[in-house]
């Protein structure tokens, strides 16, 4: 059977103390500073041994004056729980880190596309009114699309190489 929150704070109080070589007394003075009231050794030892229940501002301060987390007071698996957080978030990381990387490709190759096909409208338009000056309004690009166009370009010049554009650029 697993053991109660208030078993593993008066067993995990005691480790982490002596751990720092400290006394009940000194715990106690310490907790006292941090809560601006009277914290008596006694209190402390009865905790410790299970004959008085901890408050929880008592809990808190106690991990404070410890300079522990308050989880490693209540928990025995705090340090593996901790390291398969670790472990999730580092995969999420890596997944994302990939995704960032295939948008990055993807707006690249969009890109050059645009590029591309301003080129050849250029070139498209420019051959046309060579041919039949008249036409000039026929071949202008919606005044909506040619300012994303022309904004968005000027983005991407203006950006030093690998860095792409932010969104509604």
């Amino acid at each position: 059977m697993n053991p109660l929150p208030g078993d593993l704070f008066a067993r995990r109080l005691r480790q982490e103390r002596e751990r720092l070589g400290i006394s009940q007394a000194e715990l106690a003075r310490r907790m006292a500073a941090l809560l601006g009231a009277n914290v008596d050794a006694t209190a402390i030892t009865r905790i410790e041994q299970q004959t008085r229940a901890v408050r929880l501002d008592e809990a808190v301060t106690a991990a404070e004056a410890l300079g522990v987390p308050l989880i490693t007071l209540v928990s025995d698996n705090y340090a593996r729980e901790n390291e398969a957080e670790i472990q999730k978030q580092l995969a999420e990381l890596a997944i994302a880190e990939q995704e960032r990387e295939r948008l990055l490709q993807k707006i690249h190759r969009i890109t050059r596309t645009i590029r591309q096909l301003s080129a050849e409208r250029e070139a498209f338009v420019s051959h046309a009114l060579s041919v039949n000056p008249e036409t000039a309004g026929d071949h202008e690009l919606d005044p909506e699309t040619q300012g994303a166009l022309d904004a968005r370009m000027r983005d991407v010049r203006n950006k030093p190489a690998g860095e792409v554009p932010g969104p509604g650029a």
